[in-house]
């Protein structure tokens, strides 16, 4: 049987344990506070577009910034330089508010989309383009005002030219989408596409040229995009993109080489005259060349000899029927050694 402890012992025993401090440390051990990350969230406005989403948007206007920068230094005949600044989410009244008054704001249809996008180009632009195109120096206006009917129509040849480009870089999403100008006004507050607190990706560009620079905004509504937003989120159209796009500039090369002239030449000389000889010719004469009627004659394409062909007589003009394709490293005579020897 095990030994049974007596009261005395169980009292030495617990107050042994109670000056090393031992039941203090197993009952009340110290632990250290970790704050949680909290992550701040408006239900009042949720988020339509994924990050991912607000990602490939931005990578698609990168590429457009690019290519309406040297579309513009074409068309202004400057160096102009286009920039993409951010890609952001925001209601469409926090949009309304950031814009300068007057402007020039414009209702843009998205075919087959069903809604409107706005394109606005800050006054800060829009004067010194129209100063240029006019054939001015270009030079910014400090004082805004309201554009004038003739400045809008100057102002159409650029806004043309920017649907285009954004045109030609969305159809690596969507092939058959339209973009077209609708209606300009002078005021933002005039023309509502969508209600106030409906959520638009605010796309901001930066033109910069000699000492003029401007902001052009792009909005572009959630619901708008919401029936291309799982397109825009895959990252199949860019790599497509990429392939298709370089098969067509291939093609279109192609197409341009197919429709270039070049020279052909047909020579059956050589032979050496004297001078005294050519001042004695008369008419009659024969002059007779080194190359025997019986061998092939050089065919020349661009001063290059590429084949080997046999003269001979088409009704009442000379031709050459062709016997070898040559290849970059033979000769006409070379081939007909070798025939020879055979």
């Amino acid at each position: 049987m095990a030994d049974i402890l007596s009261q005395e012992e169980i009292d030495a025993l617990l107050s042994t344990v109670a000056d090393t401090g031992i039941k203090d440390e197993v009952f009340s051990p110290e632990v250290d506070f970790v704050p949680k990350k909290i992550s701040v969230y408006d239900f009042r406005r949720p988020d339509r577009v994924s990050k991912e989403q607000i990602r490939s948007i931005r990578n698609l206007h990168d590429k457009f910034a690019r290519n309406f920068s040297s579309s513009l230094s074409n068309f202004l005949r400057t160096i102009t330089d286009v920039n993409l600044v951010s890609v952001d989410q925001m209601t469409y009244g926090e949009f309304l508010m950031s814009l300068p008054d007057p402007t020039n704001f414009n209702i843009i249809s998205l075919i087959p989309l069903d809604g409107s996008a706005v394109l606005e180009i800050n006054p800060s632009l829009v004067f010194p383009i129209v100063d240029k195109l006019l054939g001015g120096p270009g030079l910014p206006m400090y004082k805004v005002r309201e554009l004038t009917a003739l400045e809008q129509h100057i102002m159409e040849s650029v806004i043309y030219l920017l649907l285009k480009e954004l045109e030609d870089t969305w159809k690596q999403v969507i092939p058959n989408i339209k973009f077209r100008k609708e209606i300009t006004e002078n005021s933002p507050q005039v023309v509502q596409i969508v209600a106030q607190n409906e959520v638009v990706i605010l796309v901001v560009f930066e033109v910069k040229f000699s000492d003029v620079s401007g902001m052009i905004n792009l909005c572009l509504p959630a619901v708008v995009l919401e029936p291309i937003l799982g397109k825009i989120s895959s990252q199949d159209w860019l790599v497509g993109a990429k392939k298709v796009k370089g098969l067509d500039y291939l093609d279109r090369i192609l197409d341009i080489l197919m429709e270039a002239y070049l020279p052909l030449k047909l020579e059956i000389g050589p032979t050496i005259l004297t001078v005294g000889d050519i001042l004695e010719l008369v008419e009659g004469d024969t002059i007779v060349f080194e190359h025997k009627a019986e061998e092939d004659v050089a065919l020349k394409v661009n001063n290059l000899e590429k084949f080997a062909t046999e003269m001979g007589v088409i009704g009442v003009k000379k031709g050459a029927l062709i016997k070898n394709i040559l290849q970059e490293s033979e000769s006409v005579e070379e081939v007909t050694n070798e025939q020879r020897d055979k």
